[in-house]
């Protein structure tokens, strides 16, 4: 099943909170290269932060979450800080493609690109890391088969 990315805002905050400043694609552009450099530092996971809410304001971008290819969210076992990297990658190189190729066009491979590079980061960072659901489009990359598999 797929579905537009909408981020969750709480309804209560969101109406009591002062109105959103418009995030501008040069913003984005230097989340991009931010959450890139260390996706798990604090900086990296506001700048993941960022790209997320712009996806969620701009007309201009499209990204489309599926558990076909994003089925680690529903890993109970998982922490979620683990889950909230892997998702933020997956929409920095998911927008990231959008906004150089100016096409308003959903690239889920660049978005699961993009998330297995952060993975192997996260790995460098903490050796035991191990996500099967991530090894498995890993595999795939490596037998050439990934970008098949995402179209579908």
């Amino acid at each position: 099943m797929k579905f537009v990315l909408l981020l969750a805002l709480s309804v209560a905050s969101a109406s009591l909170a002062a109105p959103k400043q418009t995030i501008t694609k040069e913003a984005t552009f230097n989340a991009i290269v931010m959450f890139r450099a260390d996706p798990l530092s604090d900086d990296g996971r506001r700048a993941g932060g960022l790209v997320m809410e712009f996806t969620e304001q701009s007309h201009d971008v499209v990204v489309t979450i599926s558990q076909k290819i994003l089925p680690f969210l529903s890993n109970k076992s998982l922490p979620e800080k683990y889950k909230a990297t892997l998702l933020a990658a997956f929409v920095v190189g998911n927008v990231d493609s959008q906004l150089l190729r100016h096409q308003k066009k959903d690239d889920t491979y660049s978005g699961v690109l993009q998330m297995i590079e952060s993975y192997r980061q996260m790995q460098r960072s903490n050796g035991r890391l191990h996500i099967a659901e991530v090894e498995k489009l890993i595999e795939m990359q490596s037998r050439g088969e990934l970008k098949t598999y995402v179209s579908r």
